[in-house]
């Protein structure tokens, strides 16, 4: 499977701002089967691994903003791209209302164009650049 840099970079910065509330035609950018995975379950979160679909992510992220409202999560660096097998990955830092962060790295899976698989490890420390 070949994917070209730009469209799955754009996939990330859509990714992104869903995780910012921006809930808009999430089936334009996410697999109909879409799934994730995380390294740990998220803050008061349900266990995620029966999760699927565009609405099933939307739900749970709507649940987390209005859990922890404030948050503003943003790219760390340039995403790192294989375009040849549709994934692209990326550090991550969400800065809390209370001005505390936390980073993480995500994986995508790209198929026909869409974000089909995530897979999130999440911790609590940020390095410097």
């Amino acid at each position: 499977m070949t994917t070209d840099t730009d469209t799955v970079v754009a996939l990330f910065e859509r990714w992104t701002a869903l995780w910012n509330g921006d809930f808009g035609e999430p089936e334009s950018f996410l697999a109909p089967d879409f799934r994730i995975r995380f390294g740990s379950r998220p803050e008061g979160a349900p266990d995620t691994d029966g999760l699927r679909g565009p609405s099933g992510i939307v739900d749970l992220i709507a649940r987390h903003r209005a859990g922890s409202p404030g948050r503003r999560f943003a790219v760390e660096g340039v995403p790192l791209v294989d375009a040849r097998q549709g994934r692209v990955a990326s550090c991550w830092y969400v800065t809390r209302a209370d001005g505390s962060q936390k980073s993480g790295i995500d994986l995508l899976e790209v198929v026909d164009g869409r974000i089909a698989t995530v897979w999130s490890v999440t911790g609590v420390r940020r390095f410097a650049a």
